[in-house]
């Protein structure tokens, strides 16, 4: 990817940004309490 196309996907995905960090949060979150309940 150059960096227009890079610059270009960012202005188009910036409004979903909280929707996006949720989503991540949820899945780390996830696997560090699988992870802490296997090592428990």
């Amino acid at each position: 990817m150059t960096r227009d196309e890079l610059i270009r996907e960012y202005k188009e995905h910036s409004g979903t940004w909280p929707a996006l960090v949720g989503v991540y949060g949820v899945i780390v979150g996830t696997m560090l309490l699988s992870g802490y309940l296997m090592v428990g």
